[in-house]
Formats: structure tokens, sequence, C-alpha cells
């Protein structure tokens, strides 16, 4: 009777500091990431993602953008990219990665009735990104 008096207790206090646990923060810039650019780039961020091998140029690895640029991380570079504003002749026609068009049509749906700068929300969804890129530099 005692043993099960314990094993109640202990499954109690197991339960209760499960639920004390603050909850894990989500890693926005590393999913928004892995579902827009890993699929190129990798998840690794290295360049090997699923789709190199039909790809007419190799993605590069973006783990380096910060040795490759004189220990800087580039930051304004890579926005203009991400949003589109540079065009990289290995993304072809700016069909990609004018991630900057798709999220202003999804803040548009999303914002339906309430004012909202749709640059600044463009330019937040790529500075997500940006930050997971500058933490996973080499």
């Amino acid at each position: 009777m005692r043993t099960l008096f314990i094993t109640t207790i202990v499954l109690a206090l197991t339960q209760i500091s499960a639920v004390a646990q603050p909850a894990k923060q989500a890693d926005i810039g590393k999913q928004a990431y892995e579902v827009q650019c890993a699929v190129c780039h990798g998840l690794d961020a290295k360049g090997n993602g699923l789709y190199v091998t039909s790809l007419k140029i190799a993605p590069p690895d973006l783990t380096i953008l910060t040795k490759t640029n004189g220990g800087v991380f580039p930051v304004e570079r890579i926005v203009k990219v991400i949003d589109g504003r540079t065009e990289i002749a290995a993304h072809g026609s700016r069909d990609m990665p004018i991630w900057g068009k798709r999220w202003a049509v999804v803040a548009a749906e999303h914002y339906v009735d309430v004012p909202y700068d749709q640059d600044a929300y463009v330019r937040a969804q790529a500075l997500s990104i940006i930050d997971y890129l500058n933490r996973v530099q080499q």
C-alpha cells in the first residue's frame, strides 16, 4: 500500500513539473528556412538540398557567407536576394526566390481589414531567415 502511495506521489509530481516547465520557444527563422530554402540549400544550409541534382547551378553553402564577406554577415545583400530585389542568375527568372511577393500575398490575405505596412511585413519574414542564417555561420 505504501509503495502505491509513493508511486502516486512521484507520478503526480512528474506531471506537475512537466506542466510547470516553460514552453520551448519556436525558432521561427529556422522553421521558415526549412520550409522555404532547405529544398535547394539543404537542411544544414551547405547547398546540398533535395533539388540540387535538378539545378543547373549548385546552390551555395550559406554557412560561409560571413567568411566570404570579409568576416561580416551581409544582411542587406541577403535581404535583397530573399525578397527578390537582387536577381541571382542561378535562380533563373524572378519566380524564385521571390518570397517578397509570396509573403505580400499572404499578408494581404491575413490583414484583409487591418492596415499594415507590407514592406515591413516582408522584411520581417526575410529577417527571421537571415537571423537563422547568421546563427549557423562557421
